[in-house]
């Protein structure tokens, strides 16, 4: 009788669109709108250089800059005003200006004994670009500086050796994919459970099958057993998906991923009961829903790393639910951890199971 429960609950779950568009196309959507955009390209710089100078060093100094990887030059060979028209218009970053009075003194020349101080570069740049101009103006002044210790033949007393060690690329892609998997999770179990309960409430469902031989808790069970199948549905087209269309690596065990997720799902399908327990209909369940998915859905790192928040912000959110089933994904699929490594992960979540169930068994009820 309980696996013929589990099938037709597994029917009656993807037969909601509701159910369907939160567990599957809700994280789904997220995963092709993150992949599609191209964060390391967010670190580059485009500027015009206008060459007045036509002197010797001012070709060495643009073909060393040249050489800045970051620095994209455009092919430009107007006038400065229209250059500064590109950068009011955002079409680039910073026009450096090399002048006429951009060169070295002559040596045959008597008077070149003298101390002479060239025309300063000139650089205009867009103020209301902070990222990109506060990185190329830095660029620019550690270059200068290079130059003239080149140029004035500077003894030179420090050096350093680089030495570049292989590691993992680990993209922005690759470290959201797990905060969806989450936020996935999450999202399915407590909107899926509170909205699918009060519905059945509000037809009098379960209070019909209190009347019959069939018992509640199987229904019940059968109800959760069909949500933890959708959850392994969830993981592998997440994954799946991530992989094919974006290159996603997973560096670690997906064994382990799966285990994780129907950890969080037991922990998250338990406060779904909760919020139906408090819920009077289906409406103020999914508003309840919101409000307990919401706040964790961007302050448990699912797109950000929560070091950036402030130190109490941060302290408070490492105590939700959600917060340490991300970092344990995270650490399984980029850094390849083991579940031993996982301790105080696992602690936070094995304690969320034990207090969400808490909670459930006190404030659910089958009946109005």
């Amino acid at each position: 009788m309980l696996w013929k429960l589990l099938w037709y609950n597994i029917k009656m779950t993807y037969r909601d669109k509701q159910a369907i568009f939160w567990s599957l196309v809700f994280p789904l959507m997220f995963i092709i709108i993150f992949g599609l955009f191209d964060f390391e390209r967010m670190g580059d710089a485009k500027y015009i250089a206008i060459d007045n100078a036509q002197s010797p060093i001012a070709t060495q100094f643009l073909d060393g800059f040249n050489q800045i990887e970051f620095l994209k030059r455009q092919e430009f060979s107007g006038t400065l005003d229209e250059a500064r028209v590109q950068l009011t218009e955002g079409e680039i970053d910073f026009v450096l200006l090399i002048p006429r009075g951009f060169a070295l003194p002559d040596p045959g020349d008597p008077a070149a004994t003298a101390p002479v101080q060239p025309t300063p570069l000139q650089v205009y740049y867009d103020e209301g670009n902070m990222l990109s101009n506060q990185v190329a103006l830095s660029v620019v002044d550690k270059f200068v500086d290079s130059m003239n210790m080149q140029i004035g033949q500077t003894q030179q007393l420090f050096t350093y050796t680089a030495e570049s060690v292989q590691t993992k690329d680990v993209r922005y892609i690759d470290m959201i994919m797990p905060g969806i998997l989450g936020m996935s999770l999450m999202n399915s179990a407590v909107i899926g459970i509170a909205t699918g309960i009060s519905r059945y409430r509000e037809r009098k469902l379960l209070k019909r099958l209190s009347a019959t031989p069939l018992k509640v808790r199987d229904f019940l069970i059968a109800e959760v057993l069909s949500y933890l199948a959708m959850t392994l549905v969830q993981i592998a087209l997440i994954i799946i998906l991530a992989r094919l269309a974006f290159g996603v690596q997973v560096y670690g065990n997906y064994l382990y991923l799966f285990i994780l997720a129907l950890l969080g799902s037991i922990i998250f399908l338990n406060i779904g009961f909760a919020v139906a327990g408090y819920s009077k209909n289906t409406k103020t369940a999914e508003a309840m829903s919101q409000i307990v998915t919401m706040p964790m859905m961007f302050f448990s790192g699912v797109f950000f790393s929560t070091e950036t928040l402030p130190k109490v912000v941060a302290k408070v959110v490492g105590f939700l639910p959600l917060t340490p089933l991300i970092d344990a994904l995270r650490a399984v699929s980029i850094n390849a951890e083991n579940l031993s490594a996982l301790g105080t992960e696992l602690g936070f979540m094995a304690a969320w199971v034990v207090a969400s169930f808490l909670l459930a068994w006190k404030t659910f009820r089958f009946k109005d």
